[in-house]
């Protein structure tokens, strides 16, 4: 009987090594953001824009005086780049007004988390804009402020709610929130200004970030507000249908995908289905984006496997499970004490457990798995459980894993060992609405 409960055991602590991921879902391919590793807020020189700067003439360009024609407004998640054979973020009158030449190629990337396209000149001059749809524009730049490269060698702009401008050779890149969307440009070959100009037609075009549709037609007004609140969290967006697709391998293998089935006001409900036929539900709270499981392993009262049957109450939950912001050095716990009914076989086996989680964050890393590649902040977790029978301890479970979150992504790796084996589980696909 004891070998069949160890493995109803291994699997509780599988979940428990991926309990904290984020992201979206199946047959998704995510856009990585380009990071590297997290230091303090930058400090912006003074403030450009409003003069020209100095740098190469472009032809027909006026300074900070040209403009281009008026157009509709522009709803970036509404486009359907997949489906374009020419991309109309902007237009050759945009193009024609501002620079006085017209692209001779355009090209749209199809993502589910932006719409973005890519200009060419015949004179060899670029252009790329990118708006990123998934999640709302200052949450996408106040978690790029963490990494240097993000923000080194920029100066402030005067464009949207927040922008930086740099230039790197003959590039000249701005990050902007205009009007709630997550805004980038890159222009090369053309001076500063002259990229300045085009972004800012998107300050009078762009209608205001709303909520992803699913969302909003599902969630209550109070539910909304919290997404943006309370469970707000950099490293495991929360949204109603958020999926993710992993594999995992070692002691055990197969697939699994989690899926956030409820967003409340004051946190959500996941679930894992487990190729095997294995599933787990779970709950959670969330405080100031603090994400905090209510059950143990990040599961619901109910495991179920072939031939068992693992249910549990719960008797104190103390601590966190991931924090709102989780910088380098940073380290929590979370303490669980549940009371267990194990049927194995037809069996009843009577336990209390105790589960204790430490944390710790470390740096950003290069990660690749099916899903892409992604710049990921690590995290060490070791894991213990003591199981008591009759109130004696019967035996202990010990894990210890590294787990990698991709900003805006959630779980992206986790790398783990128990006194039974090692599981790797890397992420296939995901999708966040």
């Amino acid at each position: 009987m004891k070998p069949a409960y160890l493995a109803l055991m291994l699997m509780a602590l599988l979940l428990s090594s991926c309990s904290a991921s984020t992201t979206s879902v199946p047959d998704a391919t995510p856009a990585p953001t380009t990071v590297s590793q997290p230091v303090a807020e930058p400090t912006a020189t003074p403030s450009v824009g409003d003069e020209p700067t100095a740098a190469a003439a472009t032809p027909g360009v006026t300074g900070p005086t040209a403009t281009a024609p008026a157009i509709a407004t522009l709803d970036p998640r509404a486009l359907d780049t997949a489906g374009m054979e020419e991309c109309d973020l902007l237009t050759n009158s945009d193009f024609s007004a501002l620079l006085g030449q017209t692209p001779v190629d355009n090209v749209p990337e199809a993502e589910l988390t932006k719409t973005a396209c890519y200009y060419t000149f015949s004179s060899g001059q670029t252009f790329y804009v990118t708006v990123r749809t998934a999640l709302p524009g200052e949450q996408i730049y106040d978690a790029n402020l963490q990494y240097p490269d993000f923000a080194a060698g920029s100066e402030s702009l005067t464009l949207g709610t927040i922008a930086i401008v740099k230039q790197d050779g003959d590039r000249v890149l701005i990050d902007a929130v205009i009007n709630g969307w997550y805004v980038e440009v890159s222009g090369s070959g053309f001076d500063p200004q002259t990229v300045i100009n085009l972004a800012r037609l998107f300050e009078e075009r762009l209608v205001p970030y709303y909520p992803p549709p699913d969302v909003a037609a599902t969630a209550t007004p109070a539910a909304q507000g919290d997404a943006a609140g309370a469970c707000r969290n950099t490293y495991y967006p929360v949204a109603q249908g958020a999926s993710w697709q992993y594999q995992f391998s070692g002691v055990t293998s197969g697939t699994f995908t989690r899926t956030l089935t409820a967003v409340r006001a004051d946190g959500f409900d996941d679930q894992d289905t487990f190729s095997a036929g294995t599933t787990r539900t779970g709950n959670w709270a969330c405080q100031n984006g603090d994400l905090i499981a209510l059950t143990p392993f990040s599961g619901g009262p109910t495991v179920n496997a072939d031939g068992m049957q693992f249910d549990f109450t719960v008797e104190s939950n103390d601590g966190i499970t991931f924090p709102a912001d989780p910088q380098p050095g940073r380290t929590w716990t979370q303490t669980i004490v549940y009371l267990g009914q194990q049927n194995v076989g037809g069996t009843t086996i009577q336990s209390r457990n105790v589960l204790e989680n430490s944390c710790k964050v470390g740096n950003i890393e290069t990660v690749n798995v099916p899903a892409g590649e992604f710049q990921a902040l690590r995290v060490d977790c070791a894991t213990k459980i003591d199981i008591f029978i009759s109130g004696t301890l019967a035996f202990t479970l010990n894990s210890s894993s590294a787990v990698w979150y991709a900003p805006g992504v959630g779980m992206v790796k986790s790398s783990g060992a128990s006194d039974m084996g090692s599981t790797e589980i890397v992420l296939l696909s995901y999708r966040i609405p």
